[in-house]
């Protein structure tokens, strides 16, 4: 019944607001889907701990909570030994039924206080659902805190107890699980922010009635897995030559930050781009240079050959290590303006904060602490609610807005995605600057000749920062802390080398 996890995430209220119509569709009452997922729970209970051992689940009042008892009964059946603590009596009709299955079963439920006079293997969480708004608090938020410290594995029902479905954020605390699995349709705020630390592995049951629920409702995010970058790029024709891959021109490296702007312009041929110049401060160039293949000029905003630079350049990466002083401002008011697709990063973004340029034509790609100054807002805000982030950033300044953090968003008009790829060697100086140098390579080609490209443009930025993911993954090997952002460049070209073997 579990399967695996889809491209297409929703909003959790629409499956609340629509699941009752999708089963109806389907033939299938509401009592039919709650015992569904039941079952979908025990099937990873069993899969994972297939020697029965002693299970205590944890029961709300609501529908999440008769989902637990369901599972109580077939454990039991099954040989577990099982004990079903409860914050208090079910108070929807199916949960009742799914209560009154158990105790015809033989089971007994017992006092939520007492559930640590319990000794257990496994704990299912069924305590809270994705209607969950408000802070958890008093004897709920005590018994979360302390399963966590316990360090019993968790299976949690739809969603950890105590996380936003829908935006990722803790609501005070939240259960750290081994597990989840989810109901009906997989929800956005699972794969972004906080939510990392507390879904544990994956797991996915439709009940049965996805295809009724699809029919009803539009996905509200598309969630990027490494699986797709297998048929991202095509493979490159006999005659290649570079004019084909586009002219990747990066303006960035000040003083005593010219390494930045190496790495934009490394990971953008890596990445494949036909051809890379570099504008840098004067004085900087042999730093920058120390990379042969990248084509570096010390310029300043007025000069005549800097002109001639933009004029050759199919897409501009500006930012990387460009600095807040007198040299960075020059430029970015030079190409802020300027009539050339645009991957704006860093003291970029710096510089956006106070001049408010809008375009259609440029990608940001913010972390939360720039997204914050974007929108004279607190990091905190920001990531309170990432999806909100992403989408008043790309209402207020135009084009594609990446949201980089743990589930890195990519959002522009009719297109939002979510990055499940990376690790948290990630969280070194120079991967953002990495990044900046993927998106641009990969935007290249598609403005090389002149190409009035409007409606890919999105998707491309997505496989971007699916790349830069999936590398940061093939370079950890499993050994994250301590990596390098020019560590990543082998893997990034052996990843759109996919369909080139």
């Amino acid at each position: 019944m579990t399967q695996s996890i889809p491209q297409q995430l929703y909003r959790p209220e629409q499956v609340r607001e629509t699941e009752g119509r999708a089963a109806e569709l389907a033939g299938l009452s509401m009592w039919q889907l709650m015992d569904r997922a039941g079952r979908a729970v025990f099937e990873c209970l069993h899969a994972e701990y297939p020697v029965p051992q002693r299970v205590l689940v944890l029961c709300g009042s609501g529908n999440n909570g008769g989902d637990g008892y369901v599972v109580a009964k077939l454990a039991s059946l099954a040989g577990y030994s099982v004990r079903v603590c409860a914050v208090k009596a079910p108070t929807t009709a199916d949960s009742q039924r799914a209560q009154q299955e158990w105790h015809q079963q033989g089971g007994q439920t017992e006092s939520l206080s007492d559930w640590q006079d319990v000794e257990a293997d496994v704990v299912i969480d069924a305590l809270l659902g994705t209607g969950l708004t408000s802070d958890v608090r008093g004897e709920i938020a005590e018994v979360i805190d302390a399963l966590n410290e316990s360090g019993i594995p968790v299976l949690a029902v739809d969603v950890p107890s105590g996380l936003n479905a829908d935006s990722g954020r803790v609501l005070g605390c939240a259960v750290t699980a081994t597990h989840t699995i989810t109901m009906v349709a997989a929800k956005r705020g699972m794969f972004t922010g906080q939510a990392g630390d507390y879904c544990g592995k994956h797991w996915f049951a439709d009940l049965g009635i996805l295809r009724e629920f699809r029919a009803l409702n539009e996905a509200s995010v598309w969630r990027l897995d490494a699986s797709q970058l297998q048929h991202a790029f095509s493979k490159r024709p006999w005659n290649s030559h570079k004019g084909m891959f586009g002219h990747v021109l990066v303006i960035g490296g000040s003083d005593g930050m010219a390494g930045a702007a190496r790495l934009t312009g490394l990971a953008a041929l890596r990445a494949g781009a036909g051809k890379v110049s570099v504008i840098c401060q004067p004085g900087q160039q042999s730093l920058v240079g120390l990379q042969p293949e990248l084509m570096v000029r010390g310029l300043d905003a007025g000069d005549q050959a800097a002109d001639e630079l933009l004029a050759e350049a199919d897409v501009i990466a500006v930012g990387p290590g460009l600095g807040q002083g007198s040299w960075g401002q020059a430029w970015w008011q030079k190409v802020a303006d300027y009539d050339a697709p645009m991957v704006v990063d860093a003291d970029a973004l710096n510089w956006l904060a106070k001049s408010a340029n809008r375009r259609e034509d440029w990608v940001l790609t913010p972390h939360p602490g720039e997204a914050a100054r974007l929108l004279q807002c607190s990091g905190s805000e920001v990531e309170a609610d990432r999806w909100l982030a992403a989408t008043r950033l790309e209402e207020q300044f135009g084009g594609i807005v990446v949201l980089k953090g743990a589930g890195s968003i990519v959002h522009g008009q009719e297109y939002t995605a979510v990055n499940t790829t990376g690790n948290p060697g990630l969280a070194s100086a120079g991967m953002g600057d990495t990044l900046t140098g993927i998106i641009a390579a990969l935007l290249a080609p598609l403005f090389s000749h002149s190409m009035q490209l409007r409606q890919n443009l999105a998707e491309t930025v997505g496989y971007a920062v699916l790349l830069h993911g999936s590398a940061a993954d093939e370079a950890a090997q499993a050994a994250p802390r301590g990596m390098l952002a020019s560590d990543l460049m082998d893997a990034i070209r052996k990843q759109v080398n996919t369909d080139d073997d």
